[in-house]
């Protein structure tokens, strides 16, 4: 992962939203800063009955990735959803982020689709094939497993990082043979972009999702009270979801302008539902996996043990 930039964490803490400033202001407002991605949970916390918060919350609506990296590192951020891996590459940098939480969901969401017209009938047909991935997330990950439990290197196969959205359109238009993609973004490819979900891809390792802060928020008694309070909001928004596939698809349409029937088409293809946990030895484990697996492939350049990366602060709250 490159540095932290400056110029990259100022346009993180300008997009943290009204009136809020830079610098030592930004680090003693009185709202806890809250990254927001449009069709996680602060998209439905208001209908789970979890919106009235009693402390000002500002949103942060940035992109992922290594920016919510910096915002959590430079303490810009308080709170953050995030794949196993962007923790991973902070920890090779030495970067004072925190893993309080782990969501635990589908473990077949993410899988490999591969172009109908692409002749890729086995796993071992990718040899030479045009793979696309989002770089340093859960779909990156879910590859480098995939071909290694498989005799496979990502040198065997031509691999073509980029965004999911871009991905998504090279795929429709033929420019590549596979993607890996999960949730929404797979179904998509599969039904309507002349896709197919290839078989015997199910279940392969893709890691959990996680709740990240930082050393300088959980050393703050108010900071850490509220994360504390989100936490359980959270955790009772995916439980919300989980009994309220039709209201979460509606609300899921209306923000991206996918049907609710695609939504619900992965709602109930799923094969367990999300849910907050407390963090365990396997949550640990599990990170630990990808770590080994990036350096393995020598997409970091040292080992990272990943146990300092976590935190049982919340496991009692979590566990009620």
């Amino acid at each position: 992962m490159s540095h932290f930039s400056r110029r990259r964490v100022l346009q993180a803490g300008l997009a943290l939203g009204a009136g809020c400033l830079a610098g030592r202001a930004m680090a003693t407002g009185p709202g806890l800063r809250v990254w927001r991605y449009k069709g996680l949970v602060p998209s439905f916390l208001d209908l789970a009955g979890q919106g009235n918060l009693p402390y000002p919350v500002q949103w942060a609506d940035i992109a992922g990735g290594s920016i919510v990296i910096e915002a959590l590192a430079s303490d810009h951020l308080d709170y953050a959803y995030m794949s196993e891996i962007p923790p991973v590459f902070a920890a090779a940098a030495n970067a004072p982020i925190k893993l309080i939480a782990v969501v635990r969901g589908d473990a077949n969401e993410t899988r490999l689709v591969v172009n109908k017209a692409a002749g890729i009938q086995h796993i071992r047909d990718l040899r030479g094939k045009r793979v696309s991935f989002v770089r340093g997330t859960n779909t990156q990950a879910f590859l480098l497993n995939l071909l290694q439990r498989n005799g496979l290197a990502l040198t065997d196969v031509v691999p073509v990082p980029m965004p999911m959205q871009d991905a998504l359109i090279a795929f429709q238009n033929g420019h590549i043979d596979a993607l890996v993609a999960g949730g929404i973004s797979g179904l998509r490819a599969a039904t309507m972009m002349d896709g197919e979900m290839l078989e015997g891809t199910a279940g392969y390792y893709a890691g959990n999702y996680l709740i990240a802060t930082n050393d300088a928020a959980l050393a703050d008694p108010v900071r850490r009270a509220r994360i504390g309070d989100f936490l359980q909001r959270e955790r009772a928004t995916w439980a919300w979801i989980q009994a309220h596939p039709d209201a979460w698809a509606d609300r899921s349409a209306q923000l991206t302008g996918i049907s609710r029937e695609l939504y619900l088409q992965q709602f109930h293809q799923r094969s367990q539902p999300a849910e907050v946990v407390a963090v365990d030895d396997t949550a640990i484990a599990s990170q630990q996996h990808v770590a080994d697996l990036f350096h393995d492939q020598q997409l970091i350049r040292r080992a990272v043990d990943v146990r300092p990366l976590w935190r049982h602060d919340f496991n009692q709250l979590l566990s009620r």
